[in-house]
């Protein structure tokens, strides 16, 4: 397969493209709001693109064997599209060879990947997309986190997941005109205020145990600039201690402006680890500069590492990529040799 950045101006004929020429569009049948029904608007928006409506992994990646000379691939749906997109890009594609460019359409509920590539709403993403022009394409490159063999923007264990199961199970639950409150930034916090917290005050902070299972590691000062640690190497211990959250992300965002890595992309080639230790009601205290990424801040601890292993007291809930994965008393994370350029919305505009 062989995936091309450069726009053909003509289809062989001497005549213009059609609107959409050279864009192949992923739309994920299962999409919150209306993926068969985004399919047919997004084709007749682009006539020229090719558009292709997946439920499974497995007819992403036999589409992606059918795509020749993509100038974008895009995705529509939500962070779970374009984590399963990247993950079939990776293994359909030869280890060596550089992925795609990727632009994401925001079809799901947080859309943390592609609030961090500055999406709008997708009515304006469209007619960008048909008034592109020749040339190319404006990108940010975003590293990969690789966490059980999956490659993504964010993982990690503790609040993060159980909220992600938390709020999950409120959307089942909601009915009516309830259903858009659940689905907002609202219903978010509520899982969080109202069924994750609980649970947090019964059961406690847990202790973890975070090693450095690869060379240099780097840190944050409290003026945001980022320092070598001396004297880490492999195998070295960075934390011993309570967690409330502990993950690693190569994204700044968690969805809904909740800037929980923000300094994710400061240090290209790392991992940004970050561990937060204080309770539950100390978090709801610090709730506004904890949403906007404030620092320093009390009870936040700042890595970038390239591969790391979080071992917890007791098992503790996963999520890769904004998905509940089950829980896990062990995991490891390395930086991917891969990365990804993504198409960059705010470049655009």
């Amino acid at each position: 397969m062989v995936f091309s950045s450069t726009w053909r101006r003509s289809n062989g004929k001497g005549s213009s493209p059609a609107v959409g020429a050279g864009l192949a569009i992923l739309v994920n049948a299962n999409a919150k709001r209306g993926g068969r029904r985004i399919a047919a608007q997004l084709g007749r928006a682009l006539p020229g693109a090719r558009i292709r409506l997946t439920k499974t992994i497995d007819e992403i990646e036999g589409w992606l064997k059918t795509v020749r000379d993509a100038r974008c691939i895009l995705a529509a749906g939500g962070d779970g599209t374009a984590i399963a997109l990247l993950n079939a890009m990776h293994h359909v594609l030869p280890k060596n060879d550089p992925l795609p460019i990727v632009g994401l359409l925001p079809l799901g509920t947080g859309n943390a990947w592609a609030r961090s590539t500055g999406a709008r709403k997708l009515g304006q993403l469209v007619d960008v997309l048909a008034g592109l022009g020749p040339g190319t394409l404006p990108t940010r490159r975003f590293g990969l986190v690789e966490c059980e063999g999956v490659l993504t923007g964010f993982a990690g264990c503790g609040w993060d997941a159980q909220i992600l199961n938390d709020y999950k199970n409120q959307l089942d639950a909601a009915r009516g005109p309830g259903k858009r409150v659940a689905k907002s930034v609202y219903g978010y916090l509520g899982a969080m205020l109202f069924r994750t917290t609980p649970k947090q005050l019964v059961s406690g902070r847990p202790h973890v145990l975070i090693e450095n299972m690869g060379d240099e590691v780097y840190t944050v000062d409290s003026t945001g600039k980022v320092v070598k640690i001396d004297g880490v190497g492999n195998g070295a211990v960075l934390y011993e201690g309570l967690a409330s959250v502990a993950g690693c992300a190569t994204v700044p965002e968690f969805g809904y402006g909740f800037r929980a890595f923000p300094f994710a992309e400061r240090l290209p080639g790392y991992l940004s680890v970050r561990i937060y230790d204080r309770s539950a009601l100390g978090a709801i205290s610090n709730l506004h500069p904890l949403w906007h990424g404030a620092h320093p801040l009390r009870g936040m601890r700042d890595w970038f590492a390239t591969a790391i292993r979080m071992t917890f007291s007791r098992p503790m809930p996963l999520q890769i990529g904004g998905d509940a994965v089950g829980e896990r008393q062990t995991v490891d994370y390395r930086i991917s040799e891969r990365t990804v350029d993504m198409l960059d919305w705010r470049s655009l505009n």
